[in-house]
C-alpha cells in the first residue's frame, strides 16, 4: 500500500470512531496537543523510521482531525468552524514545537 492509500485508510479508520450524532464542540488546544503527541489518531508516519517522521505524523494527524471536525460541523456556523480549525492549527504548532525541542535537547525530556 502506498503512503497516500495508507493516509486515506487512517482517515477512514479515525472517522469510523467518531460519533457524528453528538454534534460538534470546540476542541481544547491542550487536549489536542496531548492527542497529537501520544499518537492519536494513528497515521502512516508513525511507522516511518526517519528522523522527521514525528513532525510529519503531527501534520498528518492535524489533517485528519481537521477534516473530520469540518465533516461533523458542516452545518454549523462558519465562525464556529473557523475557530475550531484555528485551534487545531495552534495545537499542531505547539506539538511540533515540543517535538523539535525534544529533538534538539533529548536530555531535557
Amino acid at each position: 500500500m502506498n503512503e497516500k492509500d495508507e493516509f486515506i485508510k487512517a482517515y477512514y479508520d479515525f472517522k469510523k470512531s467518531v460519533d457524528f450524532g453528538k454534534g460538534g464542540f470546540l476542541p481544547e488546544v491542550d487536549n489536542l496537543v496531548v492527542c497529537m503527541l501520544m499518537g492519536e489518531p494513528s497515521v502512516p508516519a508513525d511507522n516511518d523510521p526517519s528522523e522527521d517522521a514525528p513532525l510529519v505524523a503531527v501534520g498528518q494527524r492535524m489533517a485528519i482531525l481537521k477534516a473530520v471536525f469540518v465533516e461533523v460541523n458542516k452545518d454549523g456556523p462558519e465562525d464556529f468552524i473557523d475557530e475550531g480549525l484555528t485551534r487545531y492549527d495552534q495545537a499542531g504548532n505547539l506539538a511540533k514545537s515540543i517535538i523539535k525541542e525534544s529533538m534538539q535537547n533529548p536530555d531535557s525530556v
